[in-house]
């Protein structure tokens, strides 16, 4: 079997053209769906990258494969049969490779349970509800406890006080979807939201502390304004504020030193 470049993402094999897409905006809902629950199957297994990007390439290609042959893996695609040599996989699955990497992701599941979700870059989000998503996402990279999957999805689908049931690829998309903006807020806070160096553990209480100091840092501790903050400013714009306030800090310390 042969197979020829056709396009960015278009492979000729055995004279069974075959499409994949080879970004994440390219994919459809019912697409990012699929990926996703892939990436929540398979992401703990030591070969994960490959089996997601194989898994997705016949997804996406409509191929069916039936067994193994002498010539290789005996496929139908639509009312075509053809043998797919195992060889061939890393060139036909490489256009894949973004689906490895969910913190560059620029989409989300626009609608989970019957509720809608804020828009990705979560510009109208209000700075407390961002403060309980670092709450819940720093504890579920902690302890893997689905309670705090269902708080971050609540928030992201704006389900206001409502536990609906979500589906397993509805929360583990939110959590991919609110990592990949922690990159995006990170990279127009660099002052800000810039990596710890010391390397400290985060716990409970180092979260509750930081919470409290973005919070006096925003009042100027007048807490009066304490629920403007929190429910009327949004995430973009107390970010804005902190980073400002970080940079000035750094500026300071850079001057006259610590």
């Amino acid at each position: 079997m042969k197979i020829s470049k056709m396009t960015q993402r278009s492979f000729l094999c055995d004279r069974v053209v075959v499409t994949v897409p080879t970004k994440w905006i390219e994919l459809s809902q019912d697409d990012l769906r699929y990926v996703i629950r892939l990436l929540w199957i398979y992401g703990d297994t030591p070969d994960w990258q490959n089996r997601v990007r194989v898994a997705a390439f016949l997804h996406f290609a409509g191929i069916e494969v039936y067994h193994r042959t002498d010539a290789g893996w005996l496929c139908r695609k639509g009312k075509q049969t053809f043998n797919l040599n195992p060889e061939l996989l890393p060139e036909l699955v490489a256009p894949l490779d973004f689906l490895c990497h969910s913190e560059e992701m620029n989409v989300r599941i626009e609608e989970a349970a019957g509720h809608k979700a804020y828009d990705f870059e979560l510009t109208e989000l209000p700075f407390g509800l961002y403060l309980q998503l670092e709450n819940y996402y720093q504890g579920f990279l902690q302890t893997r406890a689905m309670d705090a999957l269902q708080k971050i999805a609540e928030i992201l689908y704006q389900c206001q006080g409502e536990s609906p049931e979500f589906k397993e690829e509805e929360l583990f998309g939110a959590f991919l979807w609110y990592g990949a903006v922690k990159l995006l807020l990170s990279r127009f806070h660099p002052h800000f939201l810039k990596k710890s160096e010391d390397g400290a553990e985060i716990t409970q209480e180092s979260m509750r502390d930081s919470m409290l100091a973005q919070i006096r840092l925003l009042t100027k501790g007048d807490v009066t304004k304490q629920r403007y903050i929190l429910e009327e400013t949004d995430t973009w714009m107390a970010l804005d504020e902190l980073d400002a306030l970080a940079r000035e800090a750094d500026e300071i310390n850079k001057r006259y030193g610590k």
